[in-house]
């Protein structure tokens, strides 16, 4: 599980975020519940959510695909805009579960927040899942184990971080972003390259680059809200 503090002075906020990634027997928890009519597993994990954010107030679980998750980074950068925008009022969404994957996905559209980055019943299904908590205590830890003691889950090794050309094209094309912009970006911290090919860019440049970009379009979903009011 990666576990960081973050303390933000100009806006007095202070939070955790743990992300961690769990094997579950999907059959098994449905199984265990078809008494209460709870046959899709998919509601088991927002069943367990909701219990686990009763107990530990003000804390945000978010389970969520990893299909069009960069990094980290990625997950960081989006919890600190749900926090931030929370802090302001400026919310989309009056949850903040929706509000990270809104910022995610930097699009206001719910529906496509949930579609891009909502845990999918086949993901779940296929035995491992990624979740992400974010907490104003130091418990991130308490929480973790309250997650895998009630799912009777094990922790997996993390693979949000792997890096590869697939993964980086497919995550450019969901956020339209054009191969100039990401060259831009990189010529801005004075990387650059004979040809201004993508493919003649070190790998792990064009994943700095993208976060950047992403994180831009997060910043300008933030000031959305301010524009529309």
């Amino acid at each position: 599980m990666i576990v960081k503090e973050f303390n933000i002075t100009d806006l007095n906020l202070k939070y955790f975020i743990g992300i961690n990634q769990i094997s579950i027997e999907a059959a098994r928890l449905i199984n265990e519940r078809k008494s209460e009519n709870k046959v899709q597993v998919l509601d088991v994990i927002f069943e367990v959510v909701e219990k686990v954010q009763d107990t530990f107030k003000e804390s945000t679980i978010q389970f969520f695909s990893q299909e069009y998750v960069l990094d980290q980074h990625h997950i960081f950068n989006a919890a600190y805009f749900m926090e931030k925008v929370f802090r302001n009022d400026l919310n989309i969404s009056n949850k903040k579960n929706i509000e990270f994957l809104l910022y995610m996905a930097t699009n206001r559209q719910i529906k496509i927040g949930i579609e891009a980055f909502g845990i999918k019943d086949e993901e779940v299904k296929k035995g491992e899942v990624l979740y992400c908590i974010i907490t104003p205590e130091n418990n991130v830890d308490k929480i973790n184990k309250e997650i895998i003691r009630i799912l009777q889950a094990k922790e997996v090794d993390l693979n949000l971080n792997v890096r590869s050309l697939d993964k980086f094209n497919k995550i450019q094309n969901f956020f339209e972003l054009t191969d100039h912009q990401i060259i831009t970006v990189l010529k801005s911290y004075e990387i650059s390259s004979e040809n201004n090919l993508l493919l003649s860019y070190e790998l792990g440049d064009l994943y700095v680059a993208l976060n950047d970009l992403i994180c831009e379009k997060m910043a300008l979903l933030s000031l959305e809200k301010i524009k529309l009011d």
